[in-house]
């Protein structure tokens, strides 16, 4: 262990550094830096900002930050139902034909919006995908949107969500292993 001191006195030595900045610091300029960090620390968490009247008004940046992704029954509601699953149901080829198909995406998707829970050998996942992350929905709900708009098939709808999930680490469904 380095000590910077002078034994047993407690004292630090000066350093070449600490000698070059004491020369070279303005006493005017010293008082305004120190000024200027304290009312830094005085506002911590906050922003100042306007509102559409053109009102300056403190933003509490941290609350707001931790409230982001809190969970908003409403809109996962509507992300999912009115949605996903809307879409899905309606662009979907419909007949016991292409159900195995279906059951594909509809898998793909559920363990994206579980965060990577895939069904076990009795079928359970553990985890509701309509209860997940609002922003995980949304994400589904952007390729859904794209596909549909562009009329892609079963097969490109499966892979951007079976990628989707292999980036994130979720891994590949039990029928590609």
């Amino acid at each position: 262990m380095e000590d910077n001191g002078l034994a047993g006195s407690g004292k630090k030595l000066p350093s070449k550094f600490d000698e070059d900045f004491d020369k070279n610091v303005n006493p005017d300029y010293e008082q305004e830096r120190l000024e200027i960090l304290m009312r830094a620390d005085s506002v911590k968490g906050q922003q100042l900002a306007i509102d559409n009247e053109g009102q300056l008004f403190t933003k509490d940046e941290i609350r707001n930050f931790v409230l982001e992704n809190v969970h908003d029954p409403s809109k996962m509601y509507d992300v999912y139902y009115k949605g996903i699953d809307k879409l899905l149901r309606g662009y979907l080829p419909k007949g016991t034909d292409f159900q195995k198909s279906r059951e594909l995406i509809y898998e793909e998707k559920n363990c994206f919006l579980t965060r990577g829970l895939r069904k076990n050998e009795r079928g359970i996942r553990g985890a509701d995908s309509r209860m997940g992350h609002i922003e995980d929905a949304e994400i589904i709900l952007n390729i859904v949107i794209d596909s549909v708009v562009n009329s892609r098939g079963f097969f490109e709808i499966y892979c951007a969500i079976r990628d989707l999930n292999v980036s994130r680490g979720y891994g590949l469904p039990s029928t590609e292993q």
